[in-house]
């Protein structure tokens, strides 16, 4: 068991901050786009002020920081990966997800090591190099090993001179122990949606299974990062609660993981509420 289990989102803050960037000048803002511009990043009072503007002219001027920015750090580059599903099996009931445990309208398994071998051949053959391995935060019987052995599976298959050389790594939250172990099967990164960070919300939509426990996914990427696994992607679910609190509320697990560990997330994902069969979501 870790002993990490402290961090939380201080939520009277964060809406302290929204409250007062409202009505912001464009001088204002003007200088906050200037000091992004400078590379030694913005604060949340910053982004809340932000998250403000409306006018189209403002916009334009924040999206060509934006850019600015991106490519002043990271240049011309675009990185691709392609998505590995192993598994939808889930023990969890959340409203707004197909994997849901009572969801009877998908069927349930868990690919053998042979199919996901065949699978990657085939993204292989697309040209891919890098895959993220995906599962429901379930196990098969194998339990960790069955994660474990995909992994190498994956490493392991060649098909005309080609391999994949990175697998990124998207499961359950994990105990210390089994985040060791993850670290030492050559992962990339290993990425963890909080999906909302305001608490109310968390309750309302995780209505059992072990990722109804807040706590417990909050500190994931703490427990990761004591493990060794130093490159950890974060991410919400935009839609289901207001965009403002969990961008800010990001940016306090960011500066908790920077002033604990001295690095914070490598990736931040910025899914969105999308219809999803079996869900409390109605398709279209």
């Amino acid at each position: 068991m870790s002993n990490t289990e402290s961090f939380d989102i201080n939520e009277k803050l964060i809406w302290e901050t929204i409250n007062k960037a409202s009505d912001k000048d464009a001088f204002h803002v003007r200088e906050i786009l200037a000091k992004a511009r400078e590379l030694n990043g913005i604060d949340a009072d910053d982004i809340a002020c932000l998250s403000t503007v409306s006018d189209p002219e403002l916009i334009n001027e924040l999206f060509d920081t934006a850019k600015y920015v991106k490519d002043t750090i990271y240049g011309k580059r675009l990185v691709i990966f392609a998505p590995l599903y192993i598994s939808n099996l889930c023990a969890n009931e959340c409203t707004y997800c197909a994997f849901r445990a009572k969801n009877t309208g998908i069927k349930r398994r868990a690919l053998s090591q042979q199919e996901i071998a065949e699978e990657t051949r085939i993204l292989i053959d697309q040209g891919h190099k890098r895959v993220l391995l995906v599962a429901g935060e379930a196990m098969p019987k194998e339990g960790m090993n069955y994660i474990l052995d995909s992994i190498d599976t994956i490493y392991s298959t060649k098909h005309d001179n080609g391999e994949i050389r990175r697998i990124n790594v998207n499961i359950a939250p994990l105990g210390l122990d089994d985040f060791k172990r993850l670290r030492d099967a050559n992962i990339g990164t290993y990425q963890l949606f909080q999906e909302t960070y305001h608490h109310d919300t968390y309750r309302g939509v995780h209505l059992s299974g072990k990722k109804a426990d807040y706590k417990w996914r909050i500190n994931a990427i703490d427990r990761a990062m004591e493990a060794d696994i130093d490159d950890c992607g974060i991410g919400v679910l935009f839609g289901l609660y207001d965009w403002r609190f969990e961008t800010l509320a990001l940016m306090q697990h960011i500066k908790h993981l920077e002033e604990k560990f001295g690095v914070g997330p490598h990736t931040i994902s910025v899914p969105r509420l999308e219809p999803a069969t079996g869900s409390d979501i109605a398709e279209h």
